[in-house]
């Protein structure tokens, strides 16, 4: 790869260590070095390694942290995305002849390779695309799909404005944003959907649904193994952590096989748990579940608060709450000073109470370390979704 990417030869230098044992003495690669790479005569940055004749298909990030990122691919290149893509979604427990409704607008991003998927894996796809509500219940009302493929922001919106639980639908996969791994999340998905509900991930610069959920719902499998290696740092440091039970981090990853524009040592911004202990499944290797972006993380008087973790925690209230929350930060920036003002939803026909605003501020503290001024709001205050939830009113 140095020989074709001017990038990495700055980078590493002219003789790094081909032993992937030995990955973590590489410098990592964070997503603005490539950006100040690009030039009006090479879009995709100085990582470029194919030729132009090489290329098949160029994606483009969406661009939610900055301007969109344009992902180059080869033919080898797709069909490791599609593949891997495929096993992620199959761990979920589809099967070949099972009708899925999908519901992303992918044309131009990354995930428009994941939905290749599907036919790989035998499905019988049924796009049906973002914003479209009642096309969507029209769809499953007509054509009885026995999964659907959503963010969780949508899963939510549609369970709890709609009546579900006797559709047709047995499997719901959420993507796309954290939360569909949440407990207490998912038992409200799966409740009002009355559906089994699992979670995939993918990273826009790596590869669409890397990680996919099995029917053991206790994290997601690494899907593009032997296409994506993984590893978890200190994101303050840098610092390479073991993949051990329970260790906590930011997600980096290296492609294996990537031919266009390879990446090594990718700072995802993700934060992520792992779990390795053996899975039921029989699939090997290191699961994860997705805590937070570090990009929403805030620091509250030296703590870090994900307000995804928030969340988790004022979803243990359920059914006096609707498990809808958004943070509303006092200061600009990451810092913030106690007490961290969040507004939390009230279920539908519940009343604010002094004693539950004071218990939910209580367990916040007592899980994660933080002082929180809860102000509960009536049911419907808080805007939902078609596709995903802001938790933090900048």
């Amino acid at each position: 790869m140095l020989e074709r990417s001017a990038f990495y030869r700055e980078k590493v230098g002219p003789s790094p260590s081909d032993r992937l044992e030995d990955i973590a003495e590489l410098s990592l690669t964070e997503k603005s070095e490539l950006r100040a790479t690009v030039t009006g005569d090479n879009p995709f940055g100085a990582h470029l390694c194919a030729e132009p004749s090489e290329l098949v298909r160029i994606y483009s990030t969406s661009g939610t942290t900055g301007s969109p990122s344009y992902i180059p691919l080869t033919a080898s290149d797709l069909e490791n995305w599609v593949t891997g893509s495929s096993r992620s979604y199959a761990a979920s427990g589809v099967q070949p002849g099972d009708r899925i409704l999908s519901t992303y607008n992918a044309g131009p991003f990354v995930a428009g390779a994941a939905l290749a998927a599907f036919e790989r894996i035998g499905l019988v796809h049924i796009p049906v695309g973002t914003g479209n509500t009642e096309r969507l219940l029209r769809a499953i009302d007509a054509l009885k799909p026995e999964a659907v493929v959503l963010t969780p922001s949508y899963a939510a919106y549609l369970a709890e404005s709609h009546d579900l639980q006797g559709s047709s639908v047995q499997r719901v996969l959420v993507a796309g944003e954290p939360g569909g791994g949440e407990p207490a999340f998912r038992a409200e998905l799966e409740e009002g959907w009355g559906a089994k509900v699992t979670e995939a991930m993918g990273v826009g610069d790596i590869g669409p649904s890397l990680f996919g959920e099995c029917e053991e719902q206790d994290g997601m499998h690494l899907g593009a193994h032997g296409f994506v290696h993984l590893e978890v740092i200190d994101p303050d440091t840098g610092e390479a952590r073991e993949l051990e039970d329970g260790a906590e981090g930011e997600l980096v990853l290296t492609h294996l096989q990537h031919r266009a524009a390879p990446l090594i040592r990718f700072r995802t911004r993700d934060h992520v748990t792992v779990m390795t202990s053996p899975c039921p499944c029989g699939r090997p290797g290191p699961r994860i579940r997705c805590v937070g972006r570090t990009d929403d993380m805030l620091i509250v008087r030296g703590v870090n608060v994900f307000p995804s973790a928030i969340r988790e925690v004022v979803n243990e209230f359920a059914p006096r709450v609707s498990g809808r929350i958004l943070v509303r930060p006092d200061a600009e920036g990451v810092k913030q000073e106690p007490p961290l003002p969040v507004s939390v939803e009230l279920a539908r026909d519940q009343t604010a109470t002094e004693d539950l605003a004071d218990a939910i501020a209580t367990r916040v503290r007592e899980v994660l370390s933080v002082r929180a001024r809860i102000e509960l709001v009536p049911w419907g205050a808080l805007q939902r979704s078609e596709y995903k939830s802001q938790l933090v009113e900048r």
